[in-house]
């Protein structure tokens, strides 16, 4: 009797014991590691992010590891368009960024996307030629000298796009001819924008359409930038949204909180992005 007792006794203990891990590993996944008190927060964000993203995304995804202890940000860089149709054929993800409100309409409207999107910074696209400017490119017209070697971000990229419909623009200031003797001078179309950049900080190209946040630190010293006329120019939204697949939907929704911060905003900034509002 005494013996079924201790059973007894043992399996309820053993059972308190279970439970008491059960609801410490539900407060460890619920609590914000913002410096709160108990458990630390694991898990992943993943955050598929536009290409010119990736300075500020980065500095931003260590910023946002500390503020929530044990938490892993893992960024994909690409093409927004690229990015979409990824998102369509079922990558995991948490985050969607874009360059552009067409992939990111075209997310919503396919059901991608949870919540209505936030528009959280802007961007205009600039001219970028080598330090030595073979070319001789000194204000925008110029794209459309001859034998200039032009390069792009393929086709469906946000900023090739833009680049068109800023070419559509010019023709009304420089000629009919404009845009068409542009274009003529492309001789190669590359993934994404940073990639066309690259080109031409490697010297392969003579110029290429970028965004003002491609002008970084780390190439100032091999290009230069011909400024696009104010009139002429396109100003780029970059929406955001959590997606509804997410894996991780309360680190997707502090992941846009960050980005929509004043912290968020100040570091893009720094990286030479315009403020949304």
């Amino acid at each position: 009797m005494n013996r079924q007792v201790h059973l007894c006794l043992l399996g309820a203990s053993m059972s308190l014991i279970a439970l008491a891990g059960l609801t410490g590993c539900g407060q460890g996944s619920s609590n914000s590691g913002s410096g709160g008190g108990g458990e630390k927060q694991r898990g992943t964000l993943t955050i598929l992010a536009a290409s010119s993203l990736i300075d500020a995304f980065g500095e931003l995804g260590k910023t946002f590891e500390k503020q929530n202890e044990g938490v892993t940000v893992k960024q994909s860089f690409e093409s927004s368009s690229t990015l979409l149709t990824q998102i369509r054929q079922g990558a995991p993800a948490d985050v969607f960024a874009s360059a552009a409100m067409e992939e990111m309409n075209t997310a919503v409207k396919d059901g991608l996307v949870a919540g209505d999107p936030k528009v959280f910074v802007k961007n205009r696209e600039i001219i970028m030629v080598p330090k030595d400017n073979p070319a001789g490119i000194k204000e925008f017209r110029d794209v459309a000298k001859p034998d200039v070697k032009l390069v792009l971000a393929q086709k469906d990229v946000p900023a090739a796009d833009y680049a068109l419909q800023i070419l559509d623009k010019a023709n009304a200031e420089y000629g009919a001819s404009f845009e068409k003797d542009v274009l003529s001078n492309v001789v190669s179309r590359e993934s994404d924008v940073r990639a066309s950049v690259s080109r031409v900080v490697v010297g392969d190209a003579d110029a290429t359409f970028g965004y003002a946040s491609d002008y970084t630190i780390d190439i100032r010293d091999k290009v230069k930038v011909v400024p696009i006329p104010p009139d002429l120019n396109i100003i780029a939204t970059y929406p955001i949204a959590a997606l509804e697949d997410a894996k991780s939907p309360e680190l997707a929704k502090k992941w846009v909180e960050l980005v929509t911060s004043k912290e968020g905003q100040r570091v893009l900034e720094k990286w030479n992005f315009e403020p949304a509002a």
